[in-house]
This record gives structure tokens, C-alpha cells and sequence, in this order.
């Protein structure tokens, strides 16, 4: 499922355009509420070939954390291959036995290997060039391969708490920028690829989720939930 506005307008502001793609996203989002995130990335590359990009997640401090998300990642998967671009750390995460490449994930740089996951663990918002983050991704995906990226979700009662907390959203001081529905499909358009899909996650208890779901027709769904992911496919 895809949709490219630039078929129906040249103009970014045609209101049918727009409609259009409210249409397509809200058909093409996905709510689970039986997991949490980590499980449903756990269950995301299970027995899979994975390429895992941005793996350091900022400091070693992060490898011995139960919740570091590259070491379940690396568990779960039949194969797994760390990317990122800081090397000290790339050199200690292999001294402990991971393999992990220091490698310019932005790059031309091909590994010369194909995943049938990639994944992007909340690196979209970091990097000066978002749609040669993806392109990189969609390089090394196997026939069939789909690439998931996680990311903030600015709309969510999260941030609004801080905002109105604070006055102004203070926030990861690396990040470059937010990635909304809207825009993760405009990028994957640029690289080349489609947005197949972006879902929302949060583990709720059956009567929390029944809460939710009457709340929902009164409050906007996407408040609930802190992140977004974003599934990415080639076209075809």
C-alpha cells in the first residue's frame, strides 16, 4: 500500500491531496495494545536476518541496562549486524562479542550483505539526512524485506505534560527534528520507498484498553501513545 500526492497535485497544499492522505494514513496505522514496544520489536526480528542500525543508543552506560535495546534484538535474531558511527564503542560492543560495523549509515556504503529486517532504533531524529538514512536502509533489505523505525511521537501527552510544564518543549538536545506520519511519508518517497504502514504501541491491561478505546472517540488516539513506528518497504 503506498501513496505518492505528487500523482494527484504538484501543489502541497491541495486540499483533496491532503484528504487523500488522511485516507491512506489512517488506513494505514496500526494500534497494539497486548505489548510493549521492546516486545514488539523482540517479536519483529525473531528467527530473522537483521541489520540493526544506530546500535550504541549514546553511552556504553547503555550495555549492561536490561532494557538496552540492541542486546534483545541481538538475541532474538538468527543473524544480527550493528551499524553505527562511534568508534571506541563500535570496538567495545565487538570486544564483548556483538558484530557491529563503524559505518556511516547516511552513507553510499553498501555492507554487501541483505536483512530481511532493518531496523532503525530512534535515529530518524538524529541524523542531518533523513532520506539517505533510508535509502541506506532499503540498500541492504533482502527480497521481501521490510525496515522499521522507531521515533518520537510529538503529539503524544508525553510532551504536551512538558510543554506545559515548561513553556517550550525541552527535549533530547541531539535531535535534529520530529518525524510525523506525514513526513515519514514524504521521506520514504524521496529514498525511493513507500510508507507500508505506522504503528502505535503501548501495553495496556484489558479494562485499560477498554478505558481507551471509549476515550478515543473524544480524544485524538495518537495522544496515548509516546512512539511511532514506522514500517518502510520498496515498491512493488
Amino acid at each position: 500500500m503506498s501513496l505518492d500526492w505528487t500523482r494527484l497535485t504538484d501543489d502541497p497544499n491541495n486540499g483533496p491531496a491532503k484528504q487523500a492522505v488522511l485516507r491512506h494514513l489512517l488506513a494505514a496505522r496500526r494500534v497494539h495494545t497486548d505489548r510493549g514496544l521492546l516486545e514488539f520489536v523482540e517479536a519483529l526480528v525473531d528467527g530473522r536476518t537483521v541489520l540493526d542500525i544506530g546500535v550504541v543508543s549514546h553511552s556504553a552506560r547503555y550495555f549492561d541496562q536490561p532494557d538496552w535495546r540492541h542486546g534483545h534484538v541481538a538475541r532474538r535474531a538468527r543473524r544480527c549486524v550493528g551499524v553505527d558511527i562511534l568508534a571506541p564503542l563500535v570496538d567495545e560492543l565487538n570486544a564483548r562479542g556483538f558484530d557491529v560495523r563503524c559505518v556511516d549509515a547516511t552513507s553510499e556504503a553498501d555492507l554487501g550483505e541483505r536483512f530481511e529486517v532493518v531496523f532503525i532504533g530512534d535515529v530518524l531524529e538524529h541524523v542531518d539526512n533523513t532520506v539517505a538514512l533510508l535509502r541506506f536502509a532499503a540498500r541492504h533489505l533482502a527480497p521481501g524485506g521490510r525496515i522499521y523505525a522507531t521515533t518520537p511521537n510529538p503529539f503524544s501527552r508525553k510532551f504536551f505534560r512538558r510543554f506545559r510544564r515548561d513553556g517550550t518543549a525541552i527535549v533530547n538536545l541531539d535531535h535534529m527534528a520530529w518525524i510525523t506520519p506525514t513526513q515519514a511519508m514524504e521521506i520514504a518517497r524521496r529514498a525511493g520507498i513507500a510508507l507500508a504502514g505506522y504503528h502505535l504501541i503501548k501495553k495496556l491491561s484489558p479494562a485499560q484498553a477498554l478505558v481507551k478505546r471509549i476515550a478515543w472517540r473524544f480524544t485524538p488516539l495518537e495522544y496515548s501513545f509516546p512512539d511511532f513506528v514506522y514500517e518502510f518497504a520498496p515498491h512493488g
